[in-house]
């Protein structure tokens, strides 16, 4: 069972005495609370070796990373949801139509959530106050509460809005009008399944972990697309779950930053790509979805690292030539596009001969077994910079440089220079040998 350390003010206890209970069957949940953020860092590593993972206040996990830069085990934090924090605006709102946002001041928006979208819906001027601390110190309550004091007393708002319990009986005695704001118990239930989900993954994992990311092949945003959006979300979804029944699959699914996310294993991601040459799930997709989806997997050690391979991968899926699924590993090597009908065929295994190679050139294994696979699916080995750029999807100079490398070391020779109409730069055709290697 997954052990799960919650670092939580000693004031915001109360908030989740109900969660422990709720989650038993699947978690143990050992709370650690703490009075200033300083004692974070004690109890912290007091603690790491006992749990598989920790999850946080927003503010305390601000002030780690700032002291560590990186984790040394999974960490979390949990927030107030957007959805919650609006809903809470209309009623404030509509309780109060007189009151202007530009009078109350919010000490929990900042470029770290992204305002939660605020600045995206009122103009400057109409912009409620934002804390401004830039560093989140052990001094940071005081500092805050001097804000919302200072605005108070300046007679520049009427109202603060904060996430911090630590600092409500303050606010209190000031005779400052103010509202506690803490996610609801179901939105801290829902995120701490959500991290749960993701440490039964790592402990479970006898590989690294593989994220994908699956998003819609759809640009237009504006206001009277959102429920077509919306609607196509919905059947992703639902087709996500149903390829995942059918064949089995074990990955979880979850919502995140508008595309869907896999999580499962390197080991079942080679399953699931033919081992990374073809990509089962796009070519189900493409079957029973009227639209496009552009899928990017990511593989690391840590969630965190291969979310971030995720994201890039499925970048690469948007912009590539042809349409596919992106792979990109621990090492940062990009494979790729795997598709139904056009995919480069990856090797399953390295042998010596082009790991000795590829030292040689200064190619990695990878390119080397794409240009085999180019030549192969062209049915001939002689190529220019530019097709071999179509093909990798890398840039013509980089072509280029990988073709010298190979001319270098004998791998490869031009045989004649092609000028179209007799006019412009002639190009180089390069005959590639790769027999010898074989």
């Amino acid at each position: 069972m997954i052990r799960l350390g919650v670092l939580i003010a000693q004031h915001s206890l109360k908030e989740i005495k109900t969660v422990p209970d709720r989650l038993r069957e699947s978690c143990e949940i050992i709370m650690i609370p703490y009075q200033r953020l300083q004692e974070t860092i004690d109890l912290y590593q007091q603690n790491m070796h006992d749990v598989d993972g920790f999850v946080l206040t927003e503010l305390a996990y601000h002030y780690l990373t700032d002291q560590w830069v990186n984790f040394p085990i999974p960490t979390y934090y949990f927030q107030i949801t957007k959805e919650e924090f609006y809903e809470k605006l209309l009623q404030i709102s509509l309780s109060n139509r007189t009151l202007e946002f530009s009078r109350i001041y919010i000490d929990f928006l900042a470029s770290q959530n992204n305002f939660l979208g605020l600045k995206d819906v009122l103009s400057e001027k109409d912009m409620p106050h934002l804390v401004s601390i830039s560093e989140v110190t052990d001094d940071g309550y005081e500092q805050v509460l001097n804000e919302h004091i200072q605005l108070w007393q300046e007679g520049k708002i009427d109202l603060s809005l904060t996430r911090l319990s630590n600092i409500v009986d303050d606010l209190t005695r000031h005779g400052i009008p103010h509202i506690f704001l803490f996610p609801s118990t179901d939105s801290v239930i829902q995120q701490f399944e959500q991290i749960i989900n993701e440490l039964s993954v790592i402990k479970l994992a006898e590989n690294q972990i593989a994220i994908g990311h699956v998003s819609i092949g759809y640009s237009d945003t504006t206001k009277q697309n959102i429920n077509e959006w919306e609607f196509q979300q919905m059947l992703l979804h639902k087709s996500l779950l149903e390829f995942n029944t059918e064949q089995e699959v074990p990955f979880l699914i979850q919502i995140s930053n508008g595309c869907f996310e896999l999580i499962s294993s390197y080991k079942e991601l080679k399953t699931l790509t033919n081992n990374l040459s073809q990509c089962l799930l796009i070519s189900y997709l493409s079957k029973v979805l009227p639209f496009q989806v552009h899928i990017g997997w990511g593989v690391n050690n840590t969630i965190y690292k291969a979310r971030i391979n995720a994201q890039y991968a499925n970048r690469l899926s948007i912009t590539s030539r042809p349409h596919g699924t992106f792979v990109v590993t621990d090492s940062n090597k990009v494979i790729g596009p795997l598709n139904e009908g056009d995919n480069l065929e990856n090797f399953k295994e390295i042998n010596k001969s082009i790991q000795r190679i590829s030292k040689d050139v200064e190619i990695s294994t990878l390119q080397l077994q794409k240009i085999m696979a180019v030549m192969k699916k062209t049915s001939s080995n002689e190529m220019t910079a530019e097709e071999l750029a179509y093909h990798l999807d890398v840039t013509v100079r980089s072509a280029n440089r990988i073709l010298n490398r190979l001319e270098e070391k004998g791998v490869a020779r031009i045989l004649y220079k092609k000028q179209e109409k007799l006019r412009g730069r002639p190009k180089k055709i390069y005959h590639i040998e790769f027999s010898g290697l074989e």
